[in-house]
């Protein structure tokens, strides 16, 4: 149950309960939820983030009907169903903005260096491709991936397989992936070609993706911090993009290190771009191509 507080103070109208204005979050509030953050995350959150973590926090208050900052800290903070509570708070202050073929340089990169240049080049027996789509939100950058490595393989009519795991610290998120189901307009800059091959349109007027498309990509929940506990094998290609901003320096460095350690010799680390600065690493060499930073195991 929530706190007695919080259900003494549940506004009575919905429209009331939305434009009601919460209390100014204190300096303390904010460093003790940005502490929270830090510690179950590893995300840091800068003073300059208090608006964004007000208005966070105000969506998921408004929608539990709790109206001061520290009834709803302790409610996150105590037991059982504070854990529950905060696998859905995460969401809120997680989840950042993604879209189809946002990265066009990333997918170019990966057509063009770590697929086969030409049938010629295709093995007889069918190309294993494994991807790692890291911090992968609600499924378009995987998606994206999936569809541009499968028109790829389909031009040159080689076989072959490919095993996506994407991974995200947001339960909702994934859930969303894992549906494949998108409105118009997030799919809207999507050439008519690739819509018509891999996603169908509803009755409802949304897209679903494939279901060809959608078995080949395996949504995990996983904290980045944690990857060690998770039974992650080699891959070929891991994409980390837009997601080490959220970390200080040290916690970048020990991100990346990991995920390259989860390479197959040659594989590709595509990172963000001025994501990671000076990054040495004895088995990863820099791998130049433009509006991208990735690197090749060596």
């Amino acid at each position: 149950m929530l706190p007695m507080k919080a259900t003494v103070e549940r506004l009575p109208g919905l429209d009331e309960q939305f434009i009601k204005p919460l209390p100014e979050m204190e300096p303390g509030q904010f460093e003790q939820w940005a502490a929270l953050l830090k510690q179950r995350t590893g995300m840091r959150l800068p003073d300059n983030r208090m608006s964004f973590l007000v208005t966070n926090l105000g969506m998921r208050m408004r929608e539990l009907g709790i109206a001061d900052f520290q009834t709803y800290y302790d409610y996150v903070t105590s037991g059982r169903e504070g854990m529950v509570e905060w696998g859905h708070l995460v969401h809120h202050l997680t989840v950042h903005e993604t879209r189809f073929l946002r990265h066009e340089s990333v997918l170019a990169l990966i057509i063009q260096h770590c697929l086969p240049a030409d049938s010629a080049d295709c093995p007889t027996e069918p190309l294993s491709i494994d991807v790692w789509s890291v911090g992968c939100s609600t499924g378009e950058e995987p998606y994206s991936v999936a569809m541009a490595i499968d028109d790829r393989m389909r031009q040159l009519d080689a076989p072959y397989f490919l095993g996506m795991m994407a991974s995200d610290i947001s339960r909702a998120a994934l859930a969303t992936g894992r549906m494949g189901s998108y409105s118009h307009q997030k799919v809207r800059e999507i050439e008519p070609r690739w819509l018509r091959n891999y996603f169908t349109e509803t009755d409802t007027g949304r897209f679903q993706v494939s279901e060809e498309l959608r078995k080949r990509i395996c949504f995990n929940h996983l904290n980045i911090l944690q990857v060690d506990d998770a039974p992650i094998g080699k891959m070929n290609i891991i994409l980390c993009l837009n997601l080490l901003i959220y970390f200080d320096r040290e916690q970048r460095i020990q991100i990346a290190n990991t995920l390259a350690d989860h390479l197959l010799p040659d594989g590709m680390l595509i990172l963000g771009v001025g994501e990671l600065l000076n990054w040495k690493h004895p088995h990863m060499k820099r791998f130049p191509y433009a509006n991208t930073l990735a690197f090749q195991h060596q």
